[in-house]
């Protein structure tokens, strides 16, 4: 896990991203923050740029919104791909949202709150975990020749 690569917002409503880009900014940890309106997108750009994220917030509702042969085709390896969490964040909270993201390999599922300050400190948290979190994937030894 690259602890000190961008944080991965995926968001198509103006005002939830407004709302992320104000917690962000008042957290002030040192990794970027880059969004992306569709985790299609998201995916092919990190992929392009080679780009090792930390972590990734994406909007649960946006997977149903998706063709799901895409949605498949991106999220289906995502955590094995650039070695991080992903996490699903939603206003709503629907059952069917649930069960098919969990089909996908994720981390965690959240429920934005509505009020800011509640929402600041899941933030908060959320990153202070993974921070202080350890990697299960660990790099390769290098075997010494005798």
């Amino acid at each position: 896990m690259n602890k000190k690569g961008p944080i991965v917002i995926i968001e198509n409503k103006q005002g939830d991203r407004k709302l992320f880009i104000e917690v962000f900014s008042e957290l002030d940890y040192s990794n970027p923050v880059i969004y992306f309106n569709n985790p299609e997108t998201a995916c092919n750009h990190l992929l392009r740029h080679k780009i090792k994220p930390f972590l990734f917030f994406s909007d649960i509702v946006l997977l149903n919104v998706l063709n799901h042969k895409v949605a498949e085709t991106n999220l289906d390896n995502v955590g094995t791909l650039f070695n991080c969490p992903y996490l699903f964040f939603t206003t709503s909270f629907n059952q069917t949202y649930v069960i098919d993201p969990y089909s996908i390999p994720t981390q965690s599922y959240f429920v934005k709150p509505y009020d800011y300050l509640e929402f600041k400190k899941m933030i908060k948290a959320i990153i202070d975990y993974w921070l202080k979190s350890k990697s299960i994937i660990q790099p390769a030894k290098k075997i010494k020749n005798k």
